[in-house]
């Protein structure tokens, strides 16, 4: 159940969260203003800076002064999973009531990666989807041909990214085959194929295995670019030339890290991103590493772009990391466990992020606590918001939640699986998300279910007979 922030401590994990003191701190949260917890002490950003200089740790400082443009908006433009725009708010409004089963195909395979709904020429909605069973699978969402398939290619590598879309219609997706791989949808034909990296074995068993496998992305950037994660970040033209790779040059011996986030692009063409060697990077648009912070923790999800041009990710150590332009440490917060999502938004400041605490977090732009909603088991599913500011998230208790931008809940939708996808809108708010257990389904307004569905007060009412 959600429940507000005064009202927090009674009793739950988040109670930590509203205690606050100036000395013995033992949380970022009990400090005021920009200030952090270190050593049970609150310190400024700089004092953390210098005392982690002083001990070979902490954040690396920028290496060449930022320039400045005539219209800062320029460099905080969004473009994030996939093109321009950013984790949230969707164009679409998602069912205000809970809504029913409007078809489920089984397709063979985990579905972790977000299903992408694209409009075609004629109207008609299609959602396109990645499998684990290396099936790329486009499924009409609404009208005539409703719940039928109309784009299925065998890709040959494990899906875990969400594809995009180009104005061309284009789609381009990466593989576990260490490939980024472009479909034309006119004709469901493979355009081509880039092999990325140089790993010997690309199905093989641990982190050798997955380093090169095109997990993060692709993002396509202001100058239209794509940009992937793999063994560190590619930028590729949409003929699939490779334009530029960081890490560029390497030793033998060296291994680059495994970038299972997606990139971020700013309006001036930098890169942010965060990666499995503990560090989240900034890249200038030719590929030069401009700074890096070290978190000394895997960075798996991928950021947010603050309204001061602040990069907001979250990491395995639990805590979420806003960081400026030059990249020193703006703000943290804490949570209980490890966060794997993605940080959504609602466009006006507000930041949700998930973790494996079983919550999901409402933060304000400053990274101050405004209300918690807590499920049942880990969450990795991304949140997303729709047009009415309205947040919806799946969890691996095999549920999906719609709040209200208070956090109240809406509705709650059972599933007889993990979701750990996140969910897609389509123009006529049909809801559509990917399970664990390898359907597709997707869901309107009306009918009768046995979920729960939210009473008057926010609480979950009992399940209908």
């Amino acid at each position: 159940m959600a429940v507000g922030v005064a009202a927090m401590c009674v009793g739950t994990p988040a109670c930590s969260l509203l205690k606050g003191s100036e000395a013995g701190c033992s949380k970022d949260t009990d400090c005021k203003g920009d200030r952090i917890c270190e050593a049970h002490r609150c310190v400024t950003a700089h004092e953390k800076s210098e005392a982690a200089a002083a001990e070979g740790g902490g954040e690396i400082s920028a290496s060449k002064a930022l320039p400045e443009a005539a219209d800062p908006s320029e460099h905080f433009a969004r473009f994030a999973r996939g093109g321009p725009g950013h984790a949230g708010p969707l164009k679409f409004e998602a069912p205000s009531k809970r809504p029913s089963v409007a078809w489920d195909l089984d397709l063979g395979g985990v579905i972790y990666a977000s299903p992408r709904v694209v409009v075609g020429e004629g109207g008609e909605a299609v959602a396109y989807v990645g499998t684990h069973a290396g099936r790329l699978v486009g499924v009409a969402v609404d009208g005539p041909r409703s719940g039928t398939i109309v784009l299925d290619v065998d890709l040959g590598g494990r899906i875990w990214s969400t594809p995009w879309v180009d104005d061309e219609r284009v789609l381009y997706v990466g593989t576990d085959g260490d490939e980024l791989v472009a479909v034309r949808l006119s004709t469901g034909e493979v355009a081509w194929r880039t092999k990325i990296g140089s790993c010997a074995q690309t199905t093989a068993p641990g982190p050798e295995g997955a380093r090169c496998d095109v997990d993060g992305g692709p993002t396509q950037g202001p100058g239209g670019d794509l940009y992937i994660g793999a063994d560190g970040v590619y930028r590729i033209r949409r003929d699939g030339a490779v334009v530029w790779r960081w890490p560029a040059e390497l030793d033998e011996a060296e291994r680059p890290p495994h970038v299972a986030s997606t990139p971020v692009v700013t309006g001036d063409g930098r890169v942010l991103f965060g990666g499995q060697d503990g560090f989240v990077r900034a890249l200038d648009p030719d590929g030069t590493e401009r700074w890096r912070y070290k978190v000394i923790a895997d960075v798996d999800g991928s950021g947010w772009i603050g309204e001061d041009g602040e990069f907001v990710v979250g990491a395995d150590d639990g805590r979420v990391y806003a960081i400026r332009r030059d990249g020193s440490l703006k703000w943290s917060f804490v949570a209980q466990k490890d966060i794997r999502s993605s940080v959504g938004g609602d466009g006006e400041g507000r930041l949700y992020v998930t973790a494996h605490d079983g919550f999901l977090y409402a933060l304000s732009a400053a990274g101050a606590v405004e209300w918690v909603f807590q499920t049942d088991a880990p969450i990795q599913s991304t949140p997303v918001v729709d047009a009415l500011g309205r947040v919806i998230v799946g969890g691996q208790d095999n549920a999906i939640y719609m709040l209200a931008p208070d956090g109240a809940l809406i509705w709650e939708l059972e599933l007889p699986a993990d979701v750990d996808s996140s969910v897609a809108l389509s123009p006529a708010g049909t809801l559509v998300v990917g399970c664990d257990d390898g359907h597709l389904r997707a869901y309107r307004p009306g009918g009768a279910t046995p979920e729960r569905e939210a009473s008057s007060d926010g609480e979950a009412a009992t399940p209908s007979p």
